[in-house]
């Protein structure tokens, strides 16, 4: 007679004994692929009925003996009270093991384990799970567990989903639930009603469906330097999308630093709670669909997307993001594919855009907080409702400031890119008026932040406050006349201004002044000295005397003391016409024969040079006005020449 070979202790049915009335009504089952139904609740104490030794059970979830076969469905059982380890540490389980309803008083142990089915916990008590590097062919149910301890699945490879809806893992100033590293071919379930008190970690896993964590709470709001944040999945690869919305509850803090997610991001009226610190960081992040932060989200704490890669939109609308007096919003490097949307927003904060990168802007200028940092910031277009006049925008590029130093666009604050960015940006859409208004609108925004006239720092003290003052003059003055290089047709209606003006004048001193004499005379010496002409000149004897006459009326010769209105002077000779004077003078390349053969006549100077400065005469001030003008007409006409030839033409991109 041949001896059965022999077996590990716990490895044959002999071994258990006795059964128990629980033990029994399971093998039966196994043998047929049913459930052990031993109640339809979850026990709350051990009694004789409901009892199953956890030896006895692991037994049967590897296979059993020939007295004892498991049907290939597993091992089912359903309502007992599990007395014992549970270990199937570095076992392999054949079939699936489900345990519904059932009580736990220890922590199972399947680390390194090989189950060939799936593993279900379902409404279960347990103190903990020690899963790491298990090997799960099918879906892990954890759905409605509370667990009292750490539930461990770090580096475990599983099949199908992870499914912990309903959850309860109850761990205070420690970690709830470990999947570092684990791969999970299908998606992972943390929704309707789950609960983590204590940290959930999911760092550098893989996930071929999506993370869904709907309607969830994690808190971890007494998290200590060692397990900081409520949920992290750092570096994780999912495949599809991540839900972090519909009620959804993170008090501690959520990280997605470096992760990569091939759909969307959704954390709709989702609420992130931090004390201090990141209440969202997604830092590095790769994202190829959409981050939803919309209708009703909520961050106590900065949301971080520095240096993100989104692939479609970002959409910030109807959402609270609350900094607690730093950055609400840190975006630096940030590049989004798509649109960005900032709208209905109630920020407590700083926002940061620096580098940031984006296809198209939607916002609304109350959106925006005062302190706002868009140094850098790309964007290429204004699209929707977004406004696009100057006095929305200026104010929205004012908004800017150094929200550490407190420091606004008053001249101590200043970006120049921005207000480039949105010239570009107005131009290429094709609001040319628009981009006007802003480069006109950047250019005094240059002179009152005190950046015209920087000189190099080698330069002496007195050498740069010369080159200061007049770059601000010079500045100053070309955007009075021309709109600095923008408004190049305005100079026109400024000259014929001055032209009109200065040509009026000159006929009021030309025909009144001087007593009736007029101040302009001829300026060649030949016509002025002649003889012939002296009836013209004020201080001779014949125009007295034609004066005398007139005053009695009697014939005499019109126009005597006045070189303007004098009839005496031969008509070959260029006639005095106070509008060609004038044009002849704001207008120094052409030649009108005025300046040449007239001029004012001015005074003796006086003895001392500061009584020629008090001298006030209106023959000095028709002086004054001929200078004045002539300048003016250099200074314009060398402008528009310059406007002309391209040397002042400016970008508007």
């Amino acid at each position: 007679m041949v001896n059965p070979p022999l077996k590990p202790d716990g490895r044959t049915l002999a071994y258990f004994g006795q059964l128990k009335p629980a033990e029994k009504k399971l093998l039966d089952a196994c043998r047929s692929g049913e459930s052990a139904d031993v109640s339809k609740q979850r026990p709350t104490e051990a009694t004789e009925e409901n009892t199953v030794r956890a030896s006895f059970l692991r037994f049967l979830a590897l296979g059993g003996d020939e007295h004892a076969p498991v049907h290939e469905k597993g091992v089912q059982l359903w309502g007992a009270w599990l007395e014992g380890e549970l270990n199937f540490e570095g076992t392999t389980l054949p079939h699936s093991l489900r345990l519904t309803y059932c009580h736990l008083n220890t922590t199972p142990i399947l680390r390194d384990s090989v189950v060939h089915g799936c593993l279900l916990f379902q409404v279960c008590h347990v103190e903990g799970l020690e899963a790491d590097r298990m090997k799960c062919s099918g879906t892990v149910f954890l759905n409605r567990v509370t667990s009292t301890s750490e539930v461990s699945l770090a580096g475990a490879q599983i099949g199908g989903d992870l499914v912990c809806d309903g959850g309860e893992f109850e761990v205070q100033k420690d970690n709830a639930l470990i999947c570092e590293r684990a791969v999970i071919k299908g998606s992972v379930f943390l929704r309707e009603g789950f609960t983590a008190t204590g940290r959930v970690s999911l760092v550098g896993a893989q996930v071929g469906g999506s993370l869904e964590c709907t309607n969830a709470v994690f808190d971890n709001i007494c998290a200590d330097e060692e397990h900081v944040g409520a949920l992290i999945f750092d570096r994780a690869v999912i495949k599809g999308s991540v839900f972090l919305d519909g009620n959804f509850t993170a008090i501690g803090g959520v990280s997605l630093m470096g992760v990569q997610i091939s759909g969307d991001l959704g954390c709709e009226n989702g609420k992130f709670v931090v004390k201090d610190g990141n209440a969202l960081a997604c830092d590095g992040a790769v994202i190829k669909g959409c981050v939803f932060l919309r209708n009703g989200f909520t961050a106590i704490g900065t949301v971080r997307l520095q240096g993100a890669k989104i692939g479609g939109d970002l959409e910030c609308s109807d959402s609270t993001l609350d900094g607690m007096n730093g950055y609400a919003l840190a975006a630096e490097n940030m590049t989004v594919v798509g649109m960005f949307f900032f709208l209905n927003l109630s920020v407590n904060g700083g926002v940061s855009l620096v580098s940031a990168k984006v296809g198209s802007l939607e916002d609304d200028l109350k959106s925006w907080p005062k302190g706002l940092d868009l140094d850098g910031f790309v964007y290429g277009r204004l699209s929707g409702k977004a406004p696009k006049d100057l006095e929305t925008r200026r104010a929205w590029l004012n908004k800017q400031s150094d929200l550490h130093a407190g420091k606004g666009c008053d001249g101590k604050y200043f970006k120049p890119q921005p207000w480039r960015q949105l010239q570009k940006v107005l131009h290429d859409m094709g609001h040319m008026e628009g981009a006007r208004q802003v480069a006109i609108a950047f250019e005094d925004q240059l002179y009152d932040a005190n950046l015209i006239g920087q000189t190099p720092e080698d330069w002496c003290k007195l050498r740069a406050r010369i080159y200061r003052f007049f770059s601000r003059i010079f500045h100053r003055l070309f955007g009075c006349l021309i709109g600095y290089g923008y408004r190049p047709f305005g100079l026109f209606l400024k000259m014929l201004v001055v032209w009109l003006l200065c040509g009026a004048f000159y006929w009021g001193v030309a025909r009144y002044g001087d007593n009736g004499n007029g101040v302009f005379a001829p300026s060649n010496p030949l016509v002025f000295q002649n003889s012939e002409y002296d009836v013209c000149k004020a201080d001779n004897e014949k125009a007295q005397a034609e004066l005398i006459k007139a005053a009695y009326g009697l014939p005499s010769v019109q126009g005597a003391g006045n070189w303007y209105l004098c009839k005496d002077l031969r008509e070959e000779y260029t006639g005095f016409s106070p509008f060609a004077y004038s044009l002849d003078l704001i207008l120094p390349l052409v030649d009108l024969q005025q300046e040449r053969d007239w001029a004012p006549m001015i005074p003796t100077p006086e003895n001392t040079w500061i009584d020629e400065l008090k001298a006030h005469s209106l023959k000095h001030i028709t002086r004054l006005v001929m200078w004045f003008e002539i300048l003016f007409g250099w200074v314009s006409s060398l402008l528009l020449v310059a406007v002309v030839s391209g040397l002042t033409k400016r970008r508007e991109e």
